[in-house]
């Protein structure tokens, strides 16, 4: 998988950029708020569909504009394809896939893959379980596109129900039919991340083995509220539990269960990673699982996604940041940072430099 090109218009805080890419190594060089995240945002904006950062589709709109547009060009087993996204302020995004209208999102996502590195995934260990469910979903949906449908469609429905249990009149008939779809949802959701999880761990136990120079492994489990082990199983799982909480979920007004409280929870050497782990361990963690990502998406697709590493080089140790880079030589990296003399780190590295939203 290669970007080659990327075009954005009124993105964030830039009004016009075309940007080519080289097959192995980019560096992106500007000073805070220049605008470098933003391009990393808008590459993976394909891969995920929107932002990495949570943030609404409008606010990447730049201020003062109505319409911004970004297009890439890629190449995927050795086929070129383009790929076009179109959003507005008061009207739904719009996807183009070689200058088509697409209607589905599970026809756009898995088209192009990427891995997105962060500052902010340095605190997926000890964060919320929002964030590493928000990891493991926009992982999945890569790999699997109809997972960002059920997601979609539950919580949709979660909203509905929540906004009945807030009315004046809750009338269980009506709370019967969201309970029975949002448990068949409830149950492909929870297959897919289960299965993921798996995969991520076999994987990504490899890696930190190796960063620790084989002192530290990792395991993983998923916490979810559900039993079972198939999806007709999960559902019923889901059914008794909803009918279970009924009243709780009257007095408070909310859905009380459900994958929307599910979690990750992760051990170095059988120990809570998040209790016990030091800052360096829980680096080294997100690191081994970024790179477990990569791999899974590999071996899915037969080639590796485009890596993305947005100004986390500066907060590595040097034996983390070595490594990483190692680990992801031969393989197509972006990656932005403040300071240029990362350059002296990557002496074959084509240079970027942005400066208030312009590319240089």
């Amino acid at each position: 998988m290669l970007i080659k090109d990327l075009y954005l218009k009124d993105w964030r805080n830039g009004e016009e950029n075309i940007l080519s890419f080289s097959p192995q190594t980019t560096l992106i060089c500007g000073e805070n708020a220049a605008g470098k995240t933003n391009i990393l945002e808008g590459i993976c904006f394909f891969a995920a569909g929107k932002s990495f950062r949570g943030c609404k589709d409008k606010e990447l709109i730049r201020f003062g504009c109505d319409v911004a547009s970004a297009d890439i060009t890629y190449i995927s087993n050795g086929v070129t394809s383009k790929m076009g996204v179109r959003l507005k302020k008061n009207a739904k995004k719009t996807f183009l896939k070689n200058g088509a209208p697409i209607s589905k999102m599970s026809e756009f996502l898995g088209a192009f893959r990427c891995v997105i590195f962060t500052p902010d995934h340095l605190d997926l260990v000890k964060g919320a379980p929002e964030g590493r469910r928000r990891f493991i979903d926009m992982a999945i949906c890569q790999s699997f596109p109809r997972h960002v449908a059920s997601l979609n469609e539950y919580n949709r429905l979660l909203i509905q129900k929540n906004a009945h249990l807030k009315g004046n009149a809750v009338f269980d008939e009506l709370l019967d039919v969201y309970d029975e779809r949002m448990a068949a949802l409830a149950a492909n959701i929870t297959v897919n991340r289960r299965k993921y999880i798996k995969a991520l761990e076999e994987s990504g136990k490899i890696f930190l083995f190796d960063m620790s120079e084989e002192r530290e492994e990792m395991s993983l489990t998923y916490v979810t509220q559900s039993e079972g082990e198939t999806a007709n199983d999960i559902k019923e799982s889901y059914l008794e539990l909803f009918k279970e909480k009924r009243q709780t979920e009257k007095e408070k007004r909310q859905t009380v269960c459900g994958p929307q409280k599910d979690d990750l929870l992760i051990h170095i050497n059988r120990k809570s990673a998040r209790s016990y782990g030091s800052q360096g361990q829980q680096r080294s963690v997100v690191l081994a699982l970024k790179l477990a990502e990569g791999e899974i998406s590999r071996s899915l697709t037969g080639e590796y996604p485009v890596f993305l590493l947005d100004d986390v080089l500066s907060e590595l140790d040097e034996n983390r940041r070595d490594y990483i880079l190692k680990r992801i030589e031969g393989r197509q990296v972006i990656i932005t940072g403040c300071d240029e003399s990362l350059s002296s780190l990557l002496p074959k590295a084509q240079v970027i430099k942005v400066e208030s939203g312009k590319c240089l």
